[in-house]
């Protein structure tokens, strides 16, 4: 998991690589539209025109980019969401098991899934309401709270091992 990981990291910074190109690229053909601009001969107006096709062409590239960014950036989303749901139904299952065994060491796994099961509605809430500029961010935070109820889980079952008998 931690391979994909960093490579949906280094796909993000290529990303934001090809876009800061882009967007450099497109600063330096209306820097020069501007330049000639001022003296307008035939030829001088053919490459103005020229420019601003090339202008337009950059911007549409930068158009597509976005969106590709976008989507990789739902699918993303999707991913954590469906990590953070599988988690929480285990979860939800393991505490409806446990609600028929009245004993108070079941009581208490109940308390700490039901603590664990907070901080993942949490997170879920954080993904829902992210923004793609804080979308760094919040993907460190899911994944290291991903990790955190990884090892909770291990130790919970561990720890009321009679109980997952």
């Amino acid at each position: 998991m931690a391979f994909v990981k960093g490579e949906m990291i280094i796909a993000i910074m290529h990303t934001n690589y090809i876009k800061s190109l882009l967007m450099k690229k497109l600063l330096y053909l209306l820097a020069a539209v501007a330049f000639f601009a001022c003296n307008e001969t035939p030829k001088q107006e053919e490459k103005k025109d020229t420019l601003k096709a090339g202008v337009e062409k950059i911007g549409q590239d930068v158009k597509s980019a976005a969106g590709a960014a976008g989507d990789y950036l739902d699918e993303e989303r999707q991913k954590l969401r469906g990590d953070l749901e599988e988690r929480k139904n285990d979860i939800d299952k393991k505490m409806d098991q446990l609600k028929s065994d009245g004993s108070a060491r079941s009581k208490e796994a109940r308390r700490k899934l039901g603590v664990l099961r907070d901080q993942i509605n949490g997170k879920l809430d954080e993904l829902k309401n992210g923004t793609a500029a804080g979308w760094d961010s919040t993907r460190t935070d899911i994944d290291t709270a991903l990790k955190r109820s990884d090892r909770e889980w291990t130790n919970f079952k561990q720890d009321f091992k009679e109980l997952f008998q």
